[in-house]
């Protein structure tokens, strides 16, 4: 009797997991964000970053990879044997991570799963971004970075689909 009702509780379990799973599979893969984006703005402050780079939003995936094509960076011939000083210079205004999404109305939700900056990997942690699709255009703001707190005035960030 025992071993029945361990089988049960398995297969009820088992159960709530692929249905947890299906769902945001299936929310991510009728995703409006689905395709490759071309970062192209900070929305025109000449106060702010020139974005570069691009976010790439699958069934379930994202990978985003983009900088700051304003700040002057060093031409390292080897980083092996690059100062603290011009691998800070180096690395400056990038974002790199990649991870799983969910999609609820205009937010997206990201679960960064590999990044450049380790606390967005913690366990728990996310980033929370509104989005707004104008034709081949997506601008996003973040609204909660992956310490859980409120983000005020972020710049818009741009991107033009690519495909």
């Amino acid at each position: 009797m025992e071993n029945r009702i361990r089988v049960a509780v398995v297969s009820i379990l088992a159960a709530v997991i692929v249905s947890f799973v299906t769902f945001h599979v299936r929310a991510a893969s009728n995703s409006p964000l689905k395709g490759a984006w071309k970062a192209v703005d900070t929305g025109g402050d000449q106060n702010r970053a020139r974005i570069v780079g691009v976010a790439i939003f699958a069934d379930a995936h994202y990978s985003i990879m983009y900088f700051d094509a304003s700040n002057e960076r060093p031409d390292i011939a080897n980083v092996a044997t690059a100062s603290a000083d011009e691998m800070r210079a180096l690395w400056a205004g990038w974002v790199a991570n990649t991870g799983t999404y969910d999609v609820s109305g205009d937010l997206v939700t990201i679960h960064p799963t590999g990044a450049k900056n380790p606390v967005v990997m913690k366990p728990g942690a996310n980033e929370v971004y509104r989005f707004r699709i104008d034709g081949n255009t997506l601008s996003w703001t973040q609204q909660r970075n992956a310490r859980g707190v409120a983000v005020a005035n972020a710049p818009t960030t741009k991107f033009v689909r690519e495909e």
